[in-house]
């Protein structure tokens, strides 16, 4: 048994530095993403849901939501992320979203704390640079649900990003709720990074 959750945790490891270092890159890239990206009809993983109490960005592959808030809009299929449960941006303010899920079963055993650090260390493995080491936040609860908040800040693709990273735990989930900016925006930016991740929920809230 020893041997066999050793393996499923290498492997599952490997797929989430894959994920989340592209995450890192890709993002990067998106910067400067449209205002009017081109969107073919086919969300993908996702769909919005208008209704009186505003627009639900909601996943097609897990039990989980966001609430758009104004300048938010969702993102194009693999825009920010090939493998998002979510993904969203708003092109006024340069800031971008995704929200990545995973069952605890196929992660190392252990807690919210250390799940959440072996997600950081994984994005920071994706900088070319570290700029600022992480700072905890003072977030412990995102809609109700456990949850563990990190600032960073890296240099990807010679390009100086600022991260909220946010591991909220669902259940028998972890979902990284991922927000980053430019750099120089970052102080700009701040408070809207913080408030966005509050928006996210399970569906049935």
């Amino acid at each position: 048994m020893a041997n066999k959750g050793s393996k499923g945790w290498q492997g599952s490891a490997l797929a989430v530095v894959a994920v989340v270092a592209v995450l890192g890159l890709t993002g990067c890239n998106t910067l400067g993403l449209s205002r009017s990206p081109r969107n073919n009809g086919d969300m993908g993983n996702q769909f919005v849901d208008r209704g009186f109490r505003g627009d639900m960005l909601v996943s097609r592959m897990k039990p989980v939501r966001l609430r758009l808030q104004n300048g938010w809009q969702a993102a194009p299929t693999g825009t920010l992320h090939p493998n998002a449960e979510l993904e969203a941006y708003n092109p006024d303010q340069n800031l971008f979203l995704v929200v990545l899920g995973e069952s605890r079963a196929a992660v190392s055993p252990g807690n919210l704390e250390e799940q959440a650090s072996n997600y950081l260390q994984i994005l920071k493995g994706g900088f070319n640079q570290v700029i600022a080491n992480q700072a905890r936040t003072g977030v412990d609860r995102v809609s109700g649900f456990p949850a563990v908040q990190y600032e960073v800040r890296g240099d990807v693709s010679q390009r100086p990003v600022a991260y909220l990273h946010t591991t909220v735990e669902m259940g028998e989930e972890y979902y990284q709720v991922v927000v980053w900016t430019p750099d120089d925006l970052r102080m700009a930016n701040a408070d809207a990074m913080r408030s966005v991740i509050q928006e996210f929920r399970a569906a049935q809230q």
